[in-house]
């Protein structure tokens, strides 16, 4: 450990700090066998956070491994553009009843003579399942609870199957980002 000190003095390396939980590895061992210590950090030159000022660094906790992710942002939050974009998304697919919703959305067009009724007849359907969609709720924000919740519940040391509920709904919700 000596060495790895000396080195990242030689390399002129600092911590960049961190947010988030206090740890970045859990062995996720129970009660006194467990172990929560910071293993992995981001390190940097002076230079280099002089150049990007904002850079920040995020514990965040994984359901799919023992180690917390590091994440850094380089530039401050800014507000998302607001705009309207409707699309198919294939994580609708692990839900049983979208080819009756599609069917019935179909169904209302009536005929398609050109390309302009099978324009507006797409344009109905993705309206319906726009409405449809709306109950699996925002993937990122339900994303976002959910991590909440795992790394409040790691801070208490909880109980194991409690932890592993919340861990299996965001491998769910990971999934459905990946597929967004």
């Amino acid at each position: 450990m000596v060495a790895f000190r000396d080195t990242l003095e030689v390399c002129e390396l600092v911590d960049l700090g961190f947010t988030g939980l206090p740890f970045t590895y859990d062995n996720k061992r129970g009660r006194s066998a467990n172990v929560k210590v910071r293993l992995d950090q981001a390190v940097a030159t002076n230079g280099w956070r002089n150049l990007f000022a904002y850079a920040v660094v995020e514990h965040i906790p994984s359901p799919c491994s023992d180690h917390l992710v590091l994440f850094m942002k380089g530039e401050p939050d800014l507000e998302p553009v607001k705009g309207r974009s409707r699309r198919y998304e294939v994580f609708w697919e692990r839900d049983s009843t979208l080819p009756q919703t599609v069917q019935d959305a179909w169904s209302v067009v009536g005929e398609i003579r050109n390309l302009s009724h099978l324009r507006d007849a797409l344009s109905k359907t993705m309206t319906v399942l726009g409405t449809w969609s709306k109950r699996f709720g925002s993937v990122t924000r339900e994303l976002a609870k959910s991590r909440t919740q795992l790394e409040e519940l790691m801070l208490m040391n909880a109980d194991r199957e409690e932890i592993r509920v919340v861990m299996d709904k965001m491998n769910e919700l990971l999934y459905r980002e990946e597929m967004m």
